[in-house]
């Protein structure tokens, strides 16, 4: 591994194959729509140019080296992840700011201990009262289930084909899999499924910053709805006398007799994001796995001659094209990263898919090897915020993945695929395929 120069603020000239002709004034700026379609090369001259780069425009520090990213986020002492406790605290209205502001970090929910949104030893205690549910052993016990769900998928999708012969494998499969699986996780009736869907997509929509005024106002009405439908469940199960076994009950069962006894909004918080991690994350997983081996059809041979690189693929794919690209942390003090000041109550963005393509630490980064098998990348985070339901994103997208090869040998693009529109998740709404 190479030892990184120290960096400047600044874009400097630099030895570099990415051309930055056609960039905005800030060169680096990560958030220019056009940028979104394949960020890798921004990332690629943020780590050659200023690997700690403070975005005026947005009041915020971008991390992009695998070594700075993976010191930031084992240090929860200096860098919290209370950044996503609500919008007070913002110095300025930027546009990020604003977009931050009016997505999921609303003040009513401001203030709750979220696991996403806390550090030790809160989070330590808040780990601990929701993990049972996603122990390995609970988690491969549902491996046969989410075959059988995976088979009668692909049905639908074989069934679904178009007059020109095409499908589209997000609508078919790779949405409605982890949907269908995180809904009988919760404990959900399979009726609510589309609901959930939308929620998720209102979510997430949310950190989208080209949306319009009545657009946003139609998102944050579908996420209260969310927040509604998710009280009612539990207030349900505290009232109920029969014991069940979905996380919702786990969690409350859990809490008795705890001094940190979660309040019915912070296990409302954690339904929701669960809901978004364990539906966006995979069904991104899965669609950029599936574009990737496209992409790369002598890394496609390989898969289809050696079915047991699935597992493999799956990590390869975590690295190479990162379903979350990056997450947020506020300096809880004076620090520098890599040489460069960080003032204290400074938002810092650490740019997990860029630290996951740097070729310091992985050699071929822009490569797609599936039997690289990355185990240090960092696309689930890493430190501990590391991703709890990750066992169970990996094993739906290895499972997918093992049926579509058996399945549908002959699985190909076809048509215009289209991303979604974040710069916090990576995935696709649309991939048009044949076979």
């Amino acid at each position: 591994m190479t030892t990184p120069t120290v960096p400047t603020t600044e874009a400097p000239a630099a030895a570099t194959d990415v051309a930055l002709d056609d960039f905005p004034p800030d060169p680096l700026d990560i958030f220019d729509p056009e940028v979104r379609g394949d960020p890798y090369p921004r990332y690629a001259a943020l780590r050659a140019q200023s690997p700690v780069h403070y975005l005026e425009a947005d009041d915020l520090y971008l991390v992009s080296r695998y070594d700075d990213l993976m010191g930031l986020l084992r240090d929860p002492g200096t860098f919290s992840s209370k950044f996503t406790q609500g919008p007070q605290g913002f110095r300025r209205r930027t546009r990020f700011n604003q977009q931050m502001q009016q997505s999921v970090m609303t003040e009513q929910f401001s203030g709750l201990r979220i696991l996403i949104g806390t550090d030790p030893p809160d989070h330590t205690t808040l780990r601990r009262l929701v993990a049972r549910p996603f122990t390995p052993r609970n988690i491969g016990a549902r491996e046969e289930h989410i075959r059988e769900i995976t088979h009668g998928l692909v049905d639908d999708l074989v069934a679904a084909r178009d007059s020109d012969g095409t499908a589209d494998l997000v609508r078919y499969l790779t949405y409605p899999l982890p949907v269908i699986v995180i809904a009988e996780v919760l404990g959900i009736p399979p009726e609510r499924r589309e609901d959930f869907k939308r929620w998720s997509d209102a979510f997430v929509g949310g950190f989208d910053g080209n949306l319009a005024e009545a657009e946003m106002l139609e998102r944050r009405t579908n996420m209260m709805e969310m927040f509604s439908y998710f009280n009612e469940v539990v207030e349900e199960r505290q009232a109920e006398a029969v014991e069940r076994d979905d996380v919702i009950s786990m969690i409350l069962a859990g809490t008795e007799g705890e001094d940190a006894k979660l309040s019915v909004p912070e296990v409302i918080m954690f339904c929701v994001l669960l809901l978004v991690a364990g539906n966006e994350t995979t069904t991104n997983l899965i669609g950029n796995l599936w574009n990737a081996l496209f992409e790369h059809p002598d890394q496609r041979a390989l898969l289809a001659a050696n079915p047991d690189l699935a597992t493999s693929a799956v990590e390869e794919a975590l690295r190479f094209d990162s379903p979350i690209q990056a997450l947020f942390r506020i300096a809880t003090r004076d620090t520098d990263l890599a040489g460069v000041p960080v003032p204290k109550d400074a938002r810092i963005m650490p740019l997990f898919a860029s630290g996951n393509r740097d070729e310091s630490h992985y050699e071929g980064a822009d490569q797609f090897l599936i039997n690289r098998n990355p185990t240090d990348h960092m696309g689930f985070g890493a430190g501990i915020h590391l991703c709890l339901g990750a066992p169970l994103a990996r094993l739906e997208t290895r499972i997918a993945t093992e049926v579509l090869l058996e399945r549908l040998p002959g699985l190909r693009p076809a048509g215009e695929a289209e991303r979604n529109q974040t710069n916090v998740l990576r995935g696709f709404r649309k991939l048009p395929v044949t076979w």
